[in-house]
């Protein structure tokens, strides 16, 4: 009886898997165990013990048998995957990337895959992909003639890095989800991108500024007056609405940011990263401010009638309309609209040729950290999502951030300039320059 028992384990096991000599003394080993969720295909297992002397069937088996236990209890890896990383680059984007990122970032994404790494490394098998078919990739990207946006020269070192981050996020996606065992990016550097200083505006020339607002249209000196006091990025500015503005407490509550993907328009959506959503304090000057900008933008509403749009897609849902800060049929705003203007504004006020309206952003933390605010309340303020942009730190408390926005009012003397922006017109359209077709004279 113990005879036929044993037969039957043999037999089990056999069905599990199989093995063959590959040698006189080289035993492969072969086990199918599962089915793969995504390829519906059944998990194969390999493994090849040497020692194992040809013919030694009980050896064999005793090397099955404890290769099917390793299985059973996780501890095997599965044959290499032949999955191209154009194939996964599909679940990848489809699993990963859209579920969990935003639109914005999604879209680059894409486009890097599909203009420089999928041409390049998109037919390999990603089990087959090493360190030196990358170091060719990143070498190659340097090459004249290798940019998409029809200019000459080679790529950028930030967009070298971008496509760094990609392979890497692929790659060790695909092994928290158990299909591979390393990640050939942690061994392979990109090219450096050069450190750059932020361009900011110094306690004089930002006020000097926000005193020149006084010559824009509404919405743009609440835009501009909102950036510098409380350093939130543009995206997020714009996707400030009625359910996100205290104007009792003099708290904004950043939960959603406006963001446009081309080719598919304009979304509102979570904001960078999560350490980017945040209740931050702005000064009580700016209230009559926002009050005004409140009651424009509700004018405009009843002005336009049917033709305002009623409401917007927050989150992928359509919700009321509440966004402070539209177009004048109340759709959002398109982001790059607020860089036009900004480029025009710094021109006929001398301010420097490389600020940004990002740059507005870096302003408010130079002045925070130039008049003594610490670097964790900052960072809190700023919303900045890796500890190296500020160094390590502790959750601050409200009151660091109120005393934080106390500060930034007194510094850019808030009190004194805003009055000065109250009670001038809507909308200021700028005077656009003749070109005459004369010759000048000689």
């Amino acid at each position: 009886m113990a005879d036929e028992e044993k037969d039957q384990e043999k037999k089990k096991k056999r069905k599990l898997g199989h093995y063959e000599w590959r040698g006189t003394e080289s035993l492969y080993l072969s086990v199918r165990d599962g089915t793969d969720p995504d390829t519906g295909k059944p998990n194969r297992y390999t493994k090849t013990v040497l020692g194992i002397k040809e013919g030694d069937e009980r050896a064999a088996d005793t090397e099955l048998a404890l290769f099917i236990a390793e299985i059973k209890k996780g501890k095997a890896k599965k044959k290499a995957s032949k999955e191209t990383l154009r194939a996964f680059s599909v679940r990848w984007m489809r699993d990963y990337v859209k579920t969990q990122l935003s639109r914005g970032t999604a879209k680059v994404y894409q486009t890097n895959l599909d203009n420089y790494i999928l041409p390049t490394l998109g037919d390999l098998a990603m089990s087959k992909i090493k360190q030196k078919h990358l170091l060719k990739f990143y070498n190659n990207l340097q090459e004249d003639g290798i940019r998409k946006d029809k200019k000459s020269g080679p790529l950028g070192p930030a967009t070298i890095q971008k496509c760094h981050h990609i392979i890497s996020s692929m790659f060790s996606t695909a092994n928290d989800w158990g299909e591979i065992d390393d990640n050939p990016c942690e061994k392979v550097k990109p090219p450096k991108v050069p450190k750059r200083r932020k361009v900011s505006l110094d306690k004089a020339k930002a006020k000097e500024m926000l005193q020149a607002l006084a010559k824009e249209s509404l919405k743009y000196r609440v835009l501009t007056v909102l950036s510098a006091s409380t350093g939130m990025r543009r995206g997020e500015l714009l996707g400030i609405g009625n359910s996100t503005l205290d104007l009792d407490n003099c708290l904004i509550n950043i939960d959603r940011a406006s963001t446009h993907v081309s080719g598919e328009g304009i979304f509102i959506d979570d904001p960078k990263t999560e350490a980017s959503i945040r209740t931050i304090p702005f000064p009580q000057s700016i209230v009559p401010l926002l009050k005004e900008m409140i009651a424009a933008r509700d004018k405009q509403r009843n002005k336009c009638g049917e033709l305002w749009q009623k409401k917007i897609m927050v989150y992928g849902k359509w919700v009321d309309n509440d966004l402070l800060f539209t177009q004048w049929n109340g759709k959002p705003m398109h982001p790059n609209s607020v860089d036009t203007w900004f480029t025009k504004f710094k021109e006929e006020n001398k301010l420097p040729d490389n600020l940004t309206f990002h740059g507005l952003r870096h302003t408010n933390v130079y002045l925070l950290l130039k008049h003594g605010t610490d670097l964790g309340t900052v960072a809190d303020l700023e919303g900045h999502a890796r500890k190296t942009t500020t160094l390590d730190y502790d959750d601050p408390s409200p009151e660091a951030m109120r005393e934080a926005s106390d500060k930034i009012n007194d510094v850019l003397s808030l009190p004194e300039t805003i009055p000065n922006l109250i009670g001038k017109p809507v909308n200021i359209r700028r005077k656009r320059e003749k070109k005459s077709s004369k010759e000048p004279e000689k």
